[in-house]
């Protein structure tokens, strides 16, 4: 992908990274308002555990997006932006796009994506022969 190309995808980044400090900023005064009140009603306190684990997985994905877009920026500033981490070649035009911090083309996120969720081959109640044969179970 051409340079020109590429910097079309600052401004969308740098707009990116502001929504998130913004969002950031309203989930901390949100949790500051969330205070543990003299209560002794289990569905209040419920309620605000709920609120408090809730606000802290937003919180948390949207540092995960903030530092991708901060990466995104210095791969950016590199020349390597558009290029995928994993096989090297362009990311398409269409996934930029889509997702401007990518790091990875289509086929590799896909091969990521079925390496994370692969099933563990798991062969529960079987013995190996080395433990069968010490009486071990």
């Amino acid at each position: 992908m051409d340079d020109k190309k590429i910097q079309k995808f600052r401004p969308r980044l740098s707009e990116e990274y502001q929504k998130l400090i913004r969002s950031i900023n309203r989930n901390r005064l949100a949790e500051e308002e969330i205070t543990l009140e003299n209560t002794e009603d289990e569905g209040d306190l419920a309620t605000i555990s709920h609120s408090k684990e809730l606000l802290y997985n937003l919180h948390e994905s949207d540092f995960q997006r903030l530092k991708s877009i901060q990466e995104a920026l210095k791969r950016m500033d590199r020349g390597e932006y558009g290029e995928c981490v994993r096989c090297g070649e362009d990311i398409n035009e269409k996934r930029l796009l889509a997702v401007p911090w990518a790091t990875l083309c289509i086929q590799c996120q896909e091969e990521a994506e079925r390496e994370s969720t692969s099933p563990r081959h798991v062969m529960a109640g079987m013995m190996n022969k080395d433990s069968a044969d010490d009486g071990e179970l």
